[in-house]
């Protein structure tokens, strides 16, 4: 199950994935974005949901709903999460990866 995430997360992860994923933003009132993609199985898709600002977090059924809509695979949005402790662990021990 996705943990919630960030828009700009979101649409990153997105786009590191598939780059013809774009953001669609209309003017005016409201606070909602698009994504879209232009083929999902021949066929254009379409995910709508809110976004307050670029910080926004996405809940766990928005997350699944753009995985279901995309057709992504179920652990889609919590793979970089198991790449960063998959690398962790190969660090050698009692040295600092961030120091510099």
């Amino acid at each position: 199950m996705p943990r919630p995430r960030k828009y700009n997360e979101v649409l990153q992860i997105l786009r590191k994935h598939d780059p013809r994923f774009k953001e669609h933003v209309r003017k005016g009132k409201g606070s909602h974005r698009a994504i879209y993609h232009p083929d999902i199985n021949g066929k254009a898709e379409l995910s709508v949901m809110k976004c307050h600002g670029e910080g926004t977090e996405l809940g766990r059924a928005t997350l699944k709903a753009i995985i279901r809509r995309f057709r992504l695979p179920v652990d889609f949005f919590d793979r970089d999460k198991k790449r960063k402790v998959r690398a962790d662990r190969h660090a050698k021990p009692g040295r600092n990866r961030n120091a510099g």
